[in-house]
């Protein structure tokens, strides 16, 4: 599924989509999941292919107490001549904390309008390691249930959280000033942060900085093409705060 902004033959189906999908109500206890089923790889974020490019304000009524997203491989071209891809949503349980988490990260978030406010609280948050993330990751997320909408949140979430747990030992100290100076935080500071951060615990899988100059601003690169799962769930309780995990996944996803 392209970006809603680029018009084109997608575009009847993506409405056709957010229709349904709109009409979709969960009980309690349940949240939204969304598969991505192909065999085809390459880099691409499995929260933009099934949640953001159909637009998140579709998920307002459905993901109302979570969502979930997938990425598997199990459809094959061969079934459906001419279908390469297939998404298919389902309300699914709440699942619980994943066992045995390579990563347990705690913070308080203080605003959700970029990825810097994630990032920054993120990285000053505690953090707990019980390994190296080596290969494809799943990501378990919980928020009190004062945050609503958290599909209007998800991408910016996730970004901030992979953002940081990975290294920049080299950060661009263009992007350093830039966000300095729209976020009054000490270039000093900044800087420290992304070469030496809360946790090193995810590689970079692109050839490129995790933070560098993008037009008059910034733009981020986390390796969120190696999270093939993930999970945001609201709990029960009115509390601010974040709790984030970080799990292995089996080589194959299915």
């Amino acid at each position: 599924m392209p970006h809603s902004s680029r018009k084109g033959a997608m575009d009847s189906a993506r409405k056709a989509l957010r229709t349904a999908i709109q009409c979709l109500c969960p009980s309690p206890g349940e949240i939204l999941e969304g598969v991505y089923s192909s065999q085809i790889d390459g880099f691409f974020d499995i929260e933009n292919v099934v949640y953001y490019n159909v637009e998140t304000a579709t998920f307002r009524i459905p993901a109302q107490h979570g969502l979930r997203a997938r990425r598997c491989r199990a459809h094959s071209e061969a079934l459906t001549p001419g279908f390469a891809h297939r998404m298919d949503y389902r309300f699914v349980s709440k699942p619980g904390i994943p066992e045995n988490p390579l990563v347990h990260l705690q913070f308080d978030p203080v605003g959700f309008r970029n990825v810097f406010d994630i990032w920054w609280a993120a990285s000053n948050g505690k953090a707990t390691n019980a390994g190296a993330v080596s290969r494809k990751f799943g990501l378990y997320v919980e928020l009190g249930n004062q945050h609503r909408n958290p599909a209007a949140k998800m991408k910016i979430l996730l970004d901030g959280i992979i953002s940081a747990l990975q290294q920049d030992f080299a950060p661009d100290p263009v992007a350093v000033s830039r966000l300095s100076q729209k976020h009054r935080v000490g270039s000093a500071l900044i800087e420290r942060r992304l070469a030496d951060p809360i946790l090193h615990t995810i590689p970079q899988s692109r050839r490129t900085r995790l933070v560098r100059p993008f037009g008059a601003g910034v733009q981020w690169h986390p390796a969120d093409d190696l999270c093939e799962e993930w999970t945001i769930a609201l709990t029960d309780e009115d509390r601010p705060d974040c709790n984030a995990y970080i799990y292995a996944l089996p080589e194959l996803s299915g």
